[in-house]
């Protein structure tokens, strides 16, 4: 059976997409053709100065002329909700004009292919549909609410069990496709949590099918002399890049949410190949257009908030701007800034309840509270909590506005159960910044936890003023504020 694979993007998701015909195009090693979706027309005309080999374009406006159930939602939505609005609309009319298809996997645009997805087509020929878990990590376990099933990949077989499923999918978007959650709705995400009630739709288990940021602290991650990439000892098949933003060419922040977690591991072996598939990829786009603006969001911007990569060629530009970063060489290529400490885990653990609380030494000496605060969390790890305590208090001693590490001792005794000590904790860590998102989050699900619930609400809504786009803060806010 030949092998047909979908995805869409406009002009601004111009370099990921090409990173991801290129991934494809490395491992996929059976017959297959790749649909290219062209937002616009600039997307059409430049990617067909490429000559990929087994990629098909097609305007996206051929398919809104013959769906005007779709156009019609046009008016009534936000482009990114009418661009999910349109997915199922994509697949559905790609099935019925072109019966050639037997079956379709759609993709992102922002994911990134490291090994031969045989075992994805091996599980779709027992299924009509396959969708796969998000299996967010214990940090990111909130995030359910947004669906337990990734829209990002999803596949369908051409017969009747699968068209029914993919039509009641179109159906269902048509009505309602908003970016927010409502009524057990988000998007075109939530109406997955259905698909499994339909016969003939399988979810694929496979570990290394939807690697992203909201799952990667849970695993371990392995590359190997042949360049092979493993996670828990098991090929990656795929990393889905989500929240990613280019700056430039060569600065890239590695999520836009400043909470996620980091390894050095899963930066090394994920990210660096991606971003010398996007670097490369831009400098082929300046060769045909010298001044190319788009997929871009400033240049020469420093985030103090979050953890990004500079490639080799800016790296003195970009240190010159002194950032409040740890910088980290990664290899020949690129450098790290990294805003908070890696995780070299693959999740936090529990403290035993025989925590004491330990008493501040008088004595201050120069630390780096940087390493210091990436060794107590590999103390944590380890179950040396005495010993992750010692070395917390001993940052806030010698740097007593040192935010971070007050967090951690909060949620360390909180976990151990000395309430009190962990409130005095995060108290301080939240006096000392308050628009921290990671601090608010945790202080503010403490007093829920304490039965204060005003107190928390006024510091999700002083959050909230600063940094109203947080929709988990929003959320935890809006779940509250009638209690």
């Amino acid at each position: 059976m030949k092998r047909y694979y979908c995805t869409y993007f406009d002009i601004n998701y111009l370099h990921k997409g090409i990173a991801l015909i290129k991934s494809l195009e490395m491992h996929e090693h059976n017959d297959y053709t790749f649909l290219i979706i062209c937002m616009d027309q600039f997307t059409q005309t430049f990617l067909s100065t490429f000559a990929f080999s087994s990629v098909e374009l097609i305007p996206f406006s051929t398919i809104e002329k013959n769906d005007k159930e779709l156009l019609n939602t046009k008016q009534t939505r936000s482009p990114v909700e009418y661009i999910w609005t349109a997915k199922s609309s994509i697949l559905n009319w790609l099935l019925n004009e072109k019966p050639e298809i037997e079956a379709i996997c759609y993709i992102d645009a922002d994911i990134f292919f490291f090994q031969k997805p045989d075992v994805i087509w091996e599980k779709l020929n027992t299924s009509s549909v396959l969708i796969h878990e998000h299996k967010f990590s214990k940090e990111q376990s909130e995030l359910l609410r947004y669906g337990k099933y990734n829209a990002g990949f999803v596949c369908f077989v051409n017969d009747q069990k699968g068209q029914k499923v993919l039509n009641w999918w179109r159906e269902r978007s048509i009505e309602w496709c908003y970016d927010r959650v409502e009524n057990n709705k988000f998007a075109d995400q939530f109406y997955l949590q259905t698909f499994p009630t339909f016969d003939g739709v399988g979810v694929v288990q496979h570990i290394g099918v939807g690697v992203a940021p909201w799952n990667h602290t849970q695993y371990n991650y392995l590359t190997k002399a042949d360049g092979q990439v493993l996670v828990n000892d098991t090929p990656l098949i795929f990393y889905h890049f989500h929240s990613l933003i280019t700056v430039e060419a060569g600065h890239i922040i590695l999520s836009s949410n400043q909470d996620t977690l980091f390894s050095k591991e899963v930066i090394q072996s994920c990210y660096i190949p991606y971003l010398d598939c996007l670097y490369e990829t831009f400098q082929t786009i300046y060769s045909i257009q010298a001044d190319f603006p788009y997929g871009i969001v400033g240049k020469d911007m420093i985030s103090n908030d979050h953890t990004f990569l500079a490639h080799k060629s800016i790296c003195k530009r970009v240190k010159s701007f002194n950032p409040p970063h740890q910088c980290i060489s990664l290899n020949e290529n690129w450098e790290c800034f990294a805003i908070k400490p890696f995780y070299s885990t693959v999740s936090d653990k529990l403290a035993p309840k025989t925590v004491e609380t330990i008493n501040l030494p008088t004595n201050k000496e120069r630390i780096d509270p940087d390493l210091l605060l990436n060794q107590a969390e590999q103390e944590l790890s380890e179950d040396n909590t005495a010993s992750a305590i010692k070395t917390l208090v001993k940052i806030v001693e010698n740097i007593p506005d040192y935010y971070l590490a007050y967090n951690d001792l909060g949620v360390i005794h909180w976990k151990s159960g000395y309430k009190n000590q962990a409130v005095q904790y995060l108290k301080k860590a939240y006096e000392l910044n308050p628009f921290d998102a990671k601090i608010v989050m945790n202080f503010g699900k403490m007093l829920i936890n304490l039965k204060d619930i005003q107190s928390a609400i006024n510091i999700f809504s002083h959050y909230l003023k600063r940094f109203p786009e947080d929709q988990t803060i929003r959320t935890l806010l809006n779940n509250h504020a009638h209690l």
